[in-house]
């Protein structure tokens, strides 16, 4: 599995040259996104995360909260500080596309490398969800150097090279901390131990403590998670495996697996799936590209299997299968010969950037297709929502807002950790704010647009009187994105 050009070898050819342009191209969209786009609701909400301290979260493990609150304290409290980590990771993720250009294409490395970074830049799922500042660039990263780390113990096992046992057990740190970054990275600890079970030369080791080991560490290193849910109740289990749900669990849903698999095919890209088939098929022998490949495709098909199965049960999202898709990002360069093939990948690549930063930076695709889309709206213009809050507050007024996600973006774009969610939907507020001591006391709400009638219904229950002090809308370019209200709730009961 090499790539082998047609001429000798050089850093300078036309085609590493275009590659270089376009890799940059995407680096420019990243930059421009997160210099220019407010924070979406969920960046904010981990933000605020971080500036409460936990052991564990209802929704997520803690790492990524416990590294932001690293570079709040360390550079403060600004919009790129939330995203820098996602610069630190892309990082991590070329210098292990690099290594891994060195090893398996040692006679044209560059090649190699220059159409990894491209190939994995132009998937829209990686594009778009390492982008900004959700755990996926960061379980990413990390699920990378773990399965580098893991392959080179497999090769030196199997080779009988002197010190494997460090790499093995480098890759079981690693991974906890993939793990301890999101649940999903589990995938990968499975695809780890599917190719101990795989490979002929390496089932003996299993009469061995070291695996036993190894798995002990990474499990130790959810000590945390596992922590935080025992004094909690199980908080975060329950909620993945039912509470998310609500009632859409239970008998088949064949529409659920179609939506995925769709999903999955448009935002991992179409123009990967016969490269994907040709690595799941390949059998290289011995040798580094041997165990990558078996490490890859075991992670890949566990992590697609049971994705697929479960999204016959309930509402499978796309980018689960992130983990699945990490790993073979490596290998692709390898098997996507075919420069047809490359050059579609590449153009929906960027394309879908184009449109995702033009969605969240510029304007809403939707408002540009005279239809309404919420999701996107909300995210602009959060100074001006601060300003009208600010504006409404009257001494002694608590400030709240009735979703996790506009409650965290309104306290960021305030520089406070202590606006208010009041909402009848759980989430980690509930762990951290002290409600009870709104007893009795008034505060200015922004109400949400979406489940308005729900929500005032829920303030009403809490409050002796709910008043409407403001409305206004937010538009972009004198176009309508969304309408905002603000009102103030007097004589607050729990």
């Amino acid at each position: 599995m090499s790539v082998t050009p047609a001429s000798a070898p050089t850093r300078w050819r036309p085609e590493i040259l275009a590659l270089q342009g376009l890799v940059a191209i995407f680096v420019g969209l990243r930059l421009y996104s997160n210099l220019t786009a407010d924070l979406l609701g969920d960046e904010a909400y981990y933000w605020l995360w971080g500036q409460h301290l936990s052991w564990s979260y209802f929704d997520h493990p803690p790492l990524h909260a416990w590294l932001l609150r690293g570079v709040e304290a360390l550079l403060g409290w600004h919009k790129f500080n939330v995203r820098l980590l996602t610069w630190v990771t892309l990082a991590v993720v070329l210098a292990v596309f690099w290594q891994w250009a060195r090893r398996l294409a040692p006679e044209d490395p560059h090649l190699w490398f220059w159409r990894g970074a491209a190939i994995y830049l132009a998937t829209p799922m990686f594009f778009a969800l390492t982008s900004v500042a959700y755990h996926d660039h960061l379980v990413v990263a990390l699920m990378l150097v773990a399965a580098h780390c893991f392959v080179l113990f497999v090769e030196r096992y199997e080779s009988g090279t002197p010190g494997w046992p460090k790499w093995l057990f480098a890759a079981a740190f690693v991974a906890g901390l993939a793990a301890l970054a999101k649940y999903s990275a589990v995938f990968l600890v499975l695809g780890f131990g599917a190719t101990i079970l795989l490979r002929p030369g390496l089932r003996a080791l299993l009469r061995t403590p070291f695996p036993w080991l190894a798995a002990l560490l990474a499990l130790a290193l959810q000590t945390p998670v596992i922590w935080w849910n025992l004094v909690e109740n199980g908080a975060s289990f329950r909620y993945h495996f039912s509470g998310r749900w609500g009632g859409d669990v239970g008998g088949l849903h064949w529409e659920h697996l179609l939506i995925f698999a769709a999903q999955t095919l448009l935002f991992g890209s179409p123009f990967l799936v016969w490269p994907i088939v040709r690595l799941v098929r390949s059998r290289p022998t011995g040798g580094l590209a041997s165990a990558a490949t078996t490490v890859a495709t075991s992670t890949f098909l566990i992590s697609a299997v049971t994705l697929l199965l479960v999204s016959l049960f309930m509402n499978a999202l796309f980018y689960w299968n992130i983990p699945g898709l990490a790993v073979l990002m490596l290998l692709l360069p390898g098997v996507m010969t075919n420069r047809w093939l490359r050059g579609a990948h590449l153009a929906h690549g960027l394309l879908w950037a184009v449109l995702v930063t033009i969605n969240y930076a510029v304007m809403p695709l939707g408002t540009l297709l005279q239809r309404q889309d919420n999701g996107a709206s909300i995210n602009y213009d959060w100074p001006l929502i601060a300003e009208h809050v600010t504006a409404a507050r009257q001494p002694g007024d608590a400030i709240a807002a009735t979703h996790y996600s506009t409650a965290s973006q309104l306290a960021f774009q305030l520089g406070t950790s202590d606006v208010l969610e009041l909402s009848p939907a759980p989430s980690q507020y509930d762990y951290w704010q002290d409600i009870g001591a709104l007893t009795g006391k008034s505060a200015v709400i922004l109400v949400d647009l979406e489940d308005r009638t729900k929500l005032m219904n829920y303030l009403e229950q809490h409050f002796e009187t709910l008043t409407e002090i403001d409305r206004f809308t937010i538009r972009r370019f004198d176009r309508y994105l969304y309408d905002w209200r603000i009102v103030r709730g007097e004589g607050f009961t729990p």
